[in-house]
């Protein structure tokens, strides 16, 4: 959520959004992923709602927070229209690429038993399928930063695989 967090502001101050709505945005942009099948972004919309409106959020506000929050997700039916829901599905994509992507997909293989090929081809069928998905010029230009590292890494681990 951090690494979110910070990729929507520099994202948001490059393409002069509303930094408190993307703030708040990626603070609660996963409260509802816990694991469980089903759409967390629809259901993280909710639950954000329900606490900005406690919290005595302006309703307009809301609303800017929760769309962003609902179109974030990389299989979401609801495409990001806001700036800010763009930004957001943005950071959220970045977050699973580059050296940190290559560290959640290696750590999220070995936690679930993932043999070496099944992590390779995670990035072929989604990681590098990532950069085209990018909505802001700022986006696109960090995914096709963070996309080379990846091919590069990959390029390499394949070699050495071959090896082994």
């Amino acid at each position: 959520m951090e690494r979110v967090y910070n990729l929507c502001i520099f994202i948001g101050r490059q393409e002069k959004a509303d930094i408190e709505i993307l703030k708040i945005a990626s603070l609660l942009h996963d409260i509802k992923r816990d694991g469980e099948k089903g759409d967390h972004a629809l259901e993280s919309s909710v639950e954000a709602e329900k606490l900005l409106r406690k919290l005595h959020f302006p309703q307009n506000k809301i609303m800017k927070v929760t769309d962003a929050i609902k179109a974030h997700r990389f299989r979401g039916k609801i495409k990001p229209l806001t700036l800010e829901a763009k930004i957001l599905s943005d950071a959220d994509k970045l977050d699973a690429m580059g050296a940190v992507g290559i560290y959640r997909a290696s750590s999220f293989g070995a936690e679930s038993k993932r043999s070496l090929q099944q992590t390779i081809t995670h990035f072929h069928e989604k990681l590098l399928k990532l950069r085209r998905l990018m909505y802001t010029p700022t986006g696109k230009n960090l995914a096709n930063k963070r996309n080379r590292f990846m091919l590069a890494y990959l390029k390499q681990l394949e070699a050495e695989a071959v090896l082994n």
